[in-house]
């Protein structure tokens, strides 16, 4: 098993987790507001909004490794084969680029949260504003990983369809 097996299981427990622990959350939320106990925890909807911001942190790499991203094929479709494999490299070039300055300017963005709390739950915010930095790093890997594939394939396709 290569890392890139190893970083898919650790991505795709993180987002079972985190969305399992999001259900969960909701439902606590949903059940105690309609006990006659009158109880209603204040902390829930927090801790959605940041299992929620998790669970798409951790799901989105995974998305970028199977190439899953909406895309519109259409115009792609009409052309040539060796233009649509053309077309997908820059597609996985732009991609990189775009995750790389994602990625940095995120970093800055999670040091903004340095000296801030939740106001319910009291966690730090640079621990939310995180999830953007760790989900551009992982994506920034799969479309890397993506490029070079298809720069690898690129010379190797002599379809002309």
């Amino acid at each position: 098993m290569n890392k890139k097996d190893y970083l898919e299981k650790i991505l795709g427990f993180c987002t079972f987790l985190c969305f399992t622990a999001l259900v969960i959350t909701v439902l606590l939320q949903i059940t105690t507001r309609f006990l006659p106990l009158g109880i209603s925890f204040i902390w829930t909807e927090e801790a959605t909004r940041f299992f929620f911001i998790f669970s798409v942190a951790f799901a989105a790499p995974l998305a970028m490794k199977d190439k899953q991203y909406v895309n519109v094929d259409l115009i792609l479709n009409l052309l040539p084969k060796n233009m649509r494999n053309v077309f997908d490299t820059l597609i996985n070039l732009l991609s990189v680029v775009l995750f790389t300055v994602v990625f940095f300017q995120a970093i800055k963005f999670a040091r903004l949260g340095i000296g801030q709390t939740s106001p319910a739950m009291r966690i730090p915010a640079y621990i939310g504003f995180s999830s953007i930095t760790i989900m551009s790093l992982f994506v920034l890997y799969y479309a890397l990983w993506n490029f070079k594939d298809q720069l690898s394939s690129l010379g190797k396709r002599g379809d002309s369809n």
